[in-house]
């Protein structure tokens, strides 16, 4: 039999700000779990349908975090500003919506799945331009099964939190990463029925152990020397030079990894200030598969963003939270820290103290790596993934039954 004249595979969209970043790591992270022969997945990131928004985005949000970091954190997590937003959303908005609902027609799209606040904000809207499409063909005698079918949509978060920008209505099923998240989704006022907790989705390669003096080893390291993984995500921000000089003299007893990310200017810099020293290994480049390196580790140092700190727990590797943005990494340094996830250095003093206590005594990493153990999600992504083919499933046999 044909399956795809069954219906099958269905095209899925896969929507996220720009890549690389977090939120397209966990939209392929879902992906990864989806069966070929059921679910086609499509990736899309803005620059399909508004070529020059994602990068316009990603570079007022960076600028604003260098100049003006206390203006993010209030614009990050506000009512008002959010009620702002919502107003120029019927203004601005259908422009937008209007693009990206051409996009989604262009694809075939037969669902939808987003990563990012922003991009479900434009989901919804497009979803609302069609309902009044509906409303004005029908004022006009046309009958409303020549309307566009509706397109289900999936939201997924990827921090601890949930802030006040999540769309309400217009989601058919929210993804979040635990209790925390769902109250903030609740206070925004999507439907308790809507929400599944699941946790934030890691790729595959994250739920593999591995040994981690064997990992060492195979990576090029001294398998018996106390390893820190320094990670700037996929754009290599955080003070990482900082962390650096910091650390430079206890090189020999401990060994360090520096993943750059796509920040060659970090790269660059830190190749020119450090280049020649033993027991360091500086990467540059965004890098496609990063668990050998988080699997070498013994503890993950860098900001908190909520993939990274997803994929450490994957992994079970205590994290030490260091220079975090404001705005989300702010608050989810605060969920970490308050349920004793992770431990936070507030600056170069207390890095230095806490790396030393590590490094000369290993078991006092036991208490984060027990509560980590405990609370971890590595299954999110295809517990995830089952839910939307759940749903996916149910709504393609009642169409096929309908036609039939």
């Amino acid at each position: 039999m044909d399956s795809r004249k069954q219906g099958y595979p269905i095209r899925v969209g896969l929507l996220y700000g720009h890549e690389p970043s977090g939120h397209c790591s966990a939209a392929r992270a879902i992906a990864d779990f989806f069966p070929a022969s059921v679910i086609e997945p499509v990736f899309m990131d803005l620059s399909e349908a508004y070529p020059n928004l994602g990068s316009l985005v990603s570079r007022t949000y960076l600028e604003i975090l260098k100049k003006t970091p206390g203006l993010w954190d209030y614009i990050y997590d506000n009512d008002f500003v959010a009620l702002a937003v919502n107003s120029l959303k019927k203004a601005v908005f259908p422009y937008y919506a209007k693009k990206l609902t051409d996009v989604l027609r262009k694809k075939n799209l037969q669902a939808m799945v987003s990563t990012h606040a922003f991009t479900t904000m434009l989901l919804t809207r497009q979803e609302e331009l069609l309902a009044e499409a509906v409303g004005r063909k029908g004022s006009a005698g046309t009958h409303a099964r020549h309307a566009p079918a509706h397109v289900p949509l999936f939201a997924v978060l990827t921090d601890f939190y949930a802030h006040s920008y999540w769309p309400a209505r217009g989601v058919d099923l929210y993804f979040s990463s635990g209790k925390t998240a769902e109250s903030g989704l609740k206070a925004n006022g999507v439907d308790a029925a809507g929400i599944i907790n699941t946790g934030i989705p890691v790729r595959k390669e994250f739920l593999i152990p591995a040994d981690a003096r064997q990992k060492r080893k195979e990576i090029g390291l001294a398998p018996n020397l106390f390893t820190v993984l320094i990670a700037g995500g996929s754009k290599g921000l955080g003070d990482i030079g900082t962390a650096l000089e910091t650390l430079k003299k206890y090189l020999g007893k401990i060994q360090i990894i520096v993943m750059c990310g796509e920040n060659k200017e970090l790269c660059g810099s830190l190749e020119k200030r450090f280049g020649g020293l033993r027991h360091l290994k500086i990467v540059g480049g965004f890098v496609e598969y990063p668990a050998d390196n988080y699997k070498a580790a013994d503890i993950v140092l860098g900001k908190a963003g909520g993939v990274t700190i997803a994929e450490a727990m994957a992994l079970n590797k205590p994290m030490l939270l260091f220079s975090s943005f404001p705005g989300q990494e702010e608050r989810n340094t605060r969920f970490l820290v308050k349920n004793r996830l992770a431990d936070l250095a507030e600056d170069a003093k207390q890095l230095e103290t806490m790396v030393r206590r590590y490094m000369t005594h290993p078991g006092s990493l036991s208490v984060l790596k027990a509560n980590i153990a405990a609370a971890a999600r590595p299954h999110a992504a295809s517990d995830i993934a089952a839910k939307i083919m759940e749903r996916l499933l149910e709504r393609n046999e009642g169409s096929i039954r309908d036609e039939g």
